[in-house]
């Protein structure tokens, strides 16, 4: 869908950082909804899907080391683990080598879900950014990790992987 004109008298995101930002923000609302659109006959939103893929790609883990893997809030990922184990695509066992935390698995319904998944976030992110060139997508990436990292007071923003060389 094409994006409205800006209101009159609106500022130019080229040249005006608040807008700019909220251009991100519309950005990553509208990609989130696509994906959440996509995913809703598989039953689960993006943020299941998240948790899916890394259960999948590292393992049985525990909730904290999710978290920390994808920089979702603890009470955040309590809410998601919750949603996962009453739709049966994962379960949380006491961990065998800490009895205080738990090991998050996911169940057979969940490794399905995890590849089902996987296959409609391909076809929306080949819809969002497959169009892009390659040194484009290099760039885009350098900078959306810059930024990144200045949100969380990185300071500038600079350091290893960047792809900016500074």
């Amino acid at each position: 869908m094409p994006s409205p004109p800006p209101p009159e008298g609106a500022a130019d995101p080229a040249d005006d950082d608040v807008a700019l930002g909220l251009l991100l923000a519309v950005a990553h609302e509208r990609a989130r909804h696509a994906l959440n659109e996509a995913l809703a006959p598989l039953g689960i939103e993006a943020r299941h899907y998240g948790v899916l893929a890394a259960l999948a790609r590292h393992g049985p883990s525990s909730q904290r080391r999710l978290s920390t893997l994808l920089d979702v809030d603890k009470s955040a990922m309590v809410r998601i683990m919750d949603d996962l184990e009453r739709r049966g695509l994962a379960t949380r066992n006491r961990d065998v080598h800490d009895r205080r935390a738990y090991a998050i698995e996911l169940t057979a319904e969940g490794r399905r879900a995890a590849r089902e998944g996987g296959a409609v976030a391909a076809a929306v992110g080949g819809r969002l950014f497959g169009w892009l060139e390659p040194s484009d997508r290099a760039r885009l990436v350098a900078m959306l990790t810059r930024i990144s990292r200045r949100a969380a007071g990185d300071g500038n923003g600079n350091g290893e992987g960047d792809g900016n060389g500074d």
